[in-house]
């Protein structure tokens, strides 16, 4: 992760190799890889364990109080290119979805998917819908986990907190910012 900018820290990172690494065999699914930062935790783990690592992000900004400080980013630079040069520096084999969010996940049969970490768009509307569409492309024994559940991101929180009581689940907390659903 050293020299690749973004917003996950060492100790998110540790957790979240541990998190993928409990994982053999399977499909992992990362909404939102940005510039590759949380990937490079996870992608040799994933890549040592023959999971299939599928990374979805378009590259095209957010709808969040993030969004003018992503579209400054975009205008200067081409994040998705700095994103695939980054795993092929160090070596990891990930599959690309530059699409949207919701659209990826229509790529997926139903119950297909092992794991999904979600740290896309932060806004409620957003977050909502990629529980949704992507908790339905989980396995049975699938987790669904996060990114930012803070004070900072109220809408991001709300989102979770709603999702998770209207279907019966918790919300399990990581180092820092990281949650999960039981």
């Amino acid at each position: 992760m050293r020299g690749i900018d973004g917003w996950f820290s060492e100790d998110e990172g540790r957790w979240y190799a541990r998190f993928a690494r409990a994982l053999r065999a399977g499909i992992f699914v990362e909404v939102g890889s940005w510039k590759g930062r949380s990937t490079s935790f996870i992608g040799p783990v994933c890549n040592a364990n023959g999971t299939r690592l599928v990374c979805v992000d378009h590259w095209a900004g957010s709808n969040d109080i993030l969004a003018a400080r992503y579209a400054a980013a975009l205008a200067e630079e081409d994040v998705e290119a700095t994103f695939r040069a980054n795993m092929a520096s160090l070596g990891i084999a990930v599959e690309v979805i530059a699409e949207p969010s919701i659209e990826a996940a229509r790529r997926f049969e139903p119950r297909s998917v092992d794991r999904v970490f979600l740290d896309a768009s932060h806004d409620g509307a957003s977050v909502a819908e990629d529980l949704v569409a992507w908790s339905e492309r989980l396995r049975p024994d699938g987790i669904l986990a996060g990114h930012d559940y803070s004070a900072r991101h109220p809408a991001l929180r709300a989102a979770v907190d709603a999702f998770a009581e209207g279907r019966g689940l918790v919300v399990r907390r990581g180092p820092r910012d990281i949650y999960w659903l039981e």
